[in-house]
């Protein structure tokens, strides 16, 4: 699978990816789930769509409801448009399961 690397400039300019910040070529997200069992459903649905997508972001599950997100590609050693895809509908499934980002988290 090809991968497009970007800059951190690039990857924090694309439109919709405001819940999302850069630190050393990884995008990292954060979240807040009304509930520790409610946290888990978006983390449930991340794996999901990371394992169809073939790009898998380290996630992180916490009291009382805190989900977390890094996306980086290994292949090129920082960001690439398949972290910008995958933050896109990771940012998605979040809002569907009623976790609000924490871009500032």
């Amino acid at each position: 699978m090809p991968y497009t690397p970007i800059t951190p400039e690039q990857f924090t300019a694309t439109d919709g990816l405001d819940d999302w910040r850069v630190v050393d070529q990884t995008a990292e997200a954060r979240f807040r789930a009304p509930s520790f069992p409610a946290a888990g459903r978006p983390v449930a649905a991340i794996a999901d769509a990371a394992e169809a997508a073939d790009h898998h972001p380290d996630l992180s599950l916490a009291y009382p409801g805190i989900v977390r997100v890094e996306l980086t590609t290994h292949a090129v050693g920082g960001l690439s448009t398949h972290d910008v895809d995958l933050a896109r509908h990771i940012s998605e499934l979040a809002a569907d399961a009623g976790a609000t980002p924490e871009p500032e988290g």
